[in-house]
């Protein structure tokens, strides 16, 4: 589905992203981790159409979309949310949802289709019940559904989240790692997930890129992730 190849990307001397090339496939969650500053997000605003590569290529379902524009990129079925929630926070949970299904859905729809569509999937989250309330009203766990919710109305097929289980409690965790494995196997979408609380990413993804200083060490099970040396010298500062 998604193929990056030999992608760099620099700011001035720093080398961000350093060639990587990597792979997602259908109904697939793959998870995303390394350091604070190892290019993770980078490589993330590459994906999706914030930054252009300055060499590789990124391609989608076929289709080279390298250097296209996120609202193009979103076009495509390439969704993302982030790290830090962004929310309309003056808007009701349906405006927030309605916003995906209206403007950054592939189809068009009428205004009474997208807000039947928007309701699937602020129901889909858990969020029954809240759709006519103040985003800003809802605790932090609830707004990030809200963001799922409103990036599942733009019909993706693959699913960008920016460290998404950031600020949460264990059980707020566990109840959002149990709605990510429902968008793969209910919805079919496929999930690459920047995510630092490692307990989550393990548990949850069917493989692991790693990451450092831009480049990928490693690609794998999370069983083989977790014995593997660079890795554990990397990541978690030595062997373990």
């Amino acid at each position: 589905m998604l193929e990056l190849s030999g992608v760099t990307k620099t700011f001035g001397g720093l080398v961000a992203v350093d060639d990587v090339s990597v792979s997602v496939g259908d109904a697939e969650i793959v998870g995303l981790i390394g350091p604070n500053g190892a290019g993770k997000t980078t490589l993330f605003n590459v994906i999706n159409g914030i930054y252009t590569p300055d060499s590789g290529t990124v391609r989608f379902d076929g289709t080279t979309i390298t250097g296209s524009k996120p609202n193009e990129i979103c076009g495509h079925g390439i969704v993302r949310t982030f790290q830090i929630v962004r929310t309309f926070d003056e808007s009701t949970v349906l405006e927030n949802v309605l916003t995906g299904a209206v403007f950054g859905a592939e189809a068009t729809r009428s205004i009474d289709e997208a807000t039947d569509h928007a309701h699937r999937m602020i129901e889909f989250v858990g969020l029954d019940g809240q759709a006519e309330t103040d985003a800003h009203e809802l605790p932090m766990a609830q707004r990030k559904h809200v963001e799922l919710a409103r990036a599942l109305a733009c019909d993706p097929k693959l699913l960008l989240l920016d460290e998404i289980g950031s600020g949460l409690t264990p059980a707020e965790i566990d109840e959002l790692t149990a709605t990510i494995e429902r968008i793969r196997d209910e919805l079919g979408i496929s999930v690459l997930w920047i995510e630092h609380v490692v307990e989550a990413i393990m548990g949850t993804t069917d493989r692991l890129l790693v990451l450092n200083e831009g480049s990928l060490i490693a690609d794998g099970k999370p069983s083989a992730i977790q014995q593997n040396e660079r890795v554990l010298e990397a990541y978690l500062g030595g062997g373990v």
